[in-house]
């Protein structure tokens, strides 16, 4: 009996400390109230589970090798920039008005990429706009194909544009696929891995996981970019993840997913290349010295010409912004803050996930009370159960200050834009919630141009026309246990 009362006493004693000691950690941490607040919630009112949880996923751990990679790469990257090449900003975009010469420094100074002039950019709105154009390209490839998407499923048309990139490779184009190890875990198990190998197209798992790894590396931080580069020329970024949506997920009741990409040409496509062989170089040793020689070789004066050939081929200032987990700084949340407290006339979002913190809710709202017309376009269904009940929590909060929120019907609206008045625009791979703000490899592109910015408008006012406005009167006419289940939900929508 004593020595059950001893065992039970120091198992009490060690979960105490431990308990303690994550309190402590934290607490000494520079993160939202939000998110301490979610965890002690996580940690006291589910014991064991809470611990469990944050030891596996309460701090962004990408791993030390992986960190030791980066910190080489951008060493030597860094250096050979500096005496190798010239100026690589000589696309600069300096002629900005005010409010966007603000946001541009914002976000060059914590992702270290300038606003370039001189490009081309062209929305595609359609799966066969998106897909025909893509394998158009890689057709057409005369150097290279790099492709870093976070979910490949090679099945329906997604098997043409893979054979488009096999053919590319078999007449000499160099190709390589980065996917993201939890979103395509389904293509990395197929057959399709030996096929493209031999073929001589590498395909690499980002962020890859395991059962050992999981409590050394946070398994949940995933690579959500997508990427596509053609010969450093033709550079597509957006929310479309390389599926068929015609077949993808239709037992989740949501319907087809609806995407848009943008298809760049110019200096930004640069910065794309920059983003991909920085992605490629950290997932392992072998990668980082083969990209370490390929910049190389472009000391060479023969290659320099290949290395700074995304020449001006428009007129568009535009600037490209990856986001990484930080613990300091969040460059993609920090600049959607600034640029919607910069609004003075609209906002227009769209985007799949909604789940804001305190801050973004603050801008909103304060935003639609000094006059500025702000709308969020959703889709009405959407393939996560928690989330979904999470972003409800906001609903009466934002309409009883003006905001306009709009359900979508046409399917799982899965494009990411925010317009601010009639000259700026965020373009991308980033949600509006806490993952993509702070745990997840995202990028977005930041465009400086009215013209650009009517036609992503054009397209937010196609999506209105297929969905129904919320109003407040409707809202608060929910059974209160809904109300009480969704609030509930929502103390834990810092960790969604």
């Amino acid at each position: 009996m004593w020595l059950e009362v001893s065992w039970g006493a120091f198992f009490l004693l060690l979960y105490s400390i431990l308990i303690l000691t994550i309190c402590v950690r934290l607490l000494s941490q520079k993160r939202s109230v939000g998110v301490i607040f979610a965890w002690l919630v996580l940690l006291f009112a589910f014991p064991g589970f809470g611990v469990i949880a944050y030891l596996l996923i309460g701090e962004p751990k990408l791993g030390g090798e992986r960190g030791t990679r980066k910190g080489e790469m951008l060493s030597f990257y860094r250096e050979f920039s500096q005496n190798h090449l010239p100026d690589l900003n000589i696309h600069h975009a300096t002629q900005l008005e005010a409010k966007q010469t603000g946001l541009s420094l914002l976000a060059s100074r914590l992702s270290g990429f300038v606003p370039t002039n001189g490009n081309q950019m062209r929305l595609l709105n359609t799966t066969d706009s998106i897909l025909d154009c893509m394998i158009n390209d890689i057709n057409h490839a005369q150097d290279s194909c790099l492709l870093e998407f976070y979910i490949l499923e090679p099945v329906g048309r997604i098997e043409h544009l893979l054979k488009a990139l096999i053919a590319a490779s078999e007449r000499g184009v160099t190709c390589k696929i980065l996917v993201d190890d939890v979103g395509s875990h389904s293509f990395l198990k197929t057959s399709w891995i030996d096929i493209l190998k031999q073929s001589g197209i590498p395909v690499v798992a980002a962020l890859s996981v395991g059962i050992i790894k999981t409590w050394f590396v946070r398994s949940d931080l995933r690579n959500h970019r997508k990427l596509l580069i053609v010969d450093n020329q033709i550079g597509y970024t957006g929310s479309f993840n390389l599926v068929d949506p015609a077949l993808f997920k239709q037992d989740s009741g949501v319907g087809q997913w609806v995407d848009l990409m943008m298809r760049c040409q110019g200096p930004v496509v640069e910065a794309m290349s920059a983003v991909f062989y920085a992605d490629w170089a950290v997932e392992n040793e072998g990668n980082l010295r083969e990209v370490q020689d390929t910049i190389l070789s472009y000391s060479q004066d023969e290659h320099k010409a290949k290395f700074l050939s995304t020449a001006a081929t428009g007129n568009i200032p535009a600037q490209l912004i990856p986001s990484e987990p930080d613990e300091t700084h969040h460059v993609i949340y920090e600049t959607i803050i600034c640029a919607i407290h910069a609004a003075t006339e609209r906002i227009i979002i769209t985007t799949p996930y909604f789940v804001p913190d305190e801050s973004l809710l603050l801008a909103l709202r304060t935003a639609a009370m000094r006059g500025v017309d702000v709308t969020i376009i959703m889709p009405r269904k959407i393939d996560s159960l928690l989330v979904r009940y999470a972003t409800r929590a906001y609903y009466d909060i934002l309409l009883r200050d003006g905001v306009k929120l709009a359900l979508f019907d046409g399917g799982l609206l899965h494009a990411k834009t925010l317009v601010v008045d009639n000259d700026y625009a965020i373009f991308g791979t980033v949600n509006m919630d806490m993952r993509s703000f702070f745990l997840n490899l995202e990028v977005s592109l930041a465009i400086y141009d009215a013209t650009t910015v009517n036609q992503l408008v054009q397209q937010q006012d196609e999506y209105l026309m297929q969905s129904e406005y919320i109003t407040q009167e409707r809202w608060l006419q929910r059974p209160t246990l809904k109300v009480l289940f969704e609030n509930i939900v929502r103390l834990f929508s810092p960790l969604l």
